[in-house]
């Protein structure tokens, strides 16, 4: 189970997920962050481009706005909407994974960069992880 939604925020974009893993966590951020670019991108299921990630951080908070900061560069340079993540290793700081995208024909949203304000990977009362990601736009 994974969920995500967009929330308002005042000047920026704000993402919250939630989901029962840590690898639902960081599949439902990469989908939202995905549809703010934009809407509705990762209803269409053709992927042609494919790249591999390596990442490592401080922790897990570090490590999925790291994830997502490396995703919104790769889908600039290369025009690319990234929609799916096959994830070979994750831990408390490291990920191993392997994304896959289609030609973005433009974006919806210019996003400038996933930011460290109010975000906290964590479990709630419900055992979930969640997290809510603000995003400068």
């Amino acid at each position: 189970m994974r969920n995500y939604k967009l929330l308002p925020h005042t000047a920026d974009a704000r993402l919250y997920v939630e989901a029962d893993s840590l690898e639902e966590l960081f599949k439902g951020a990469l989908n939202g962050l995905a549809d703010l670019m934009k809407e509705g991108s990762c209803a269409i299921k053709v992927e042609t481009k494919s790249k591999v990630m390596k990442i490592e951080s401080l922790d897990t908070t570090s490590l999925l706005v790291d994830f997502l900061s490396e995703v919104l560069e790769y889908s600039y340079e290369e025009e690319i909407i990234y929609c799916r993540v096959k994830i070979l290793k994750l831990e408390n700081n490291s990920l191993d994974a392997e994304i896959y995208g289609r030609d973005a024909e433009g974006f919806d949203k210019d996003v400038k960069a996933v930011t460290y304000h109010e975000a906290q990977v964590k479990k709630n009362e419900k055992g979930n992880w969640e997290v809510a990601i603000v995003f400068d736009i």
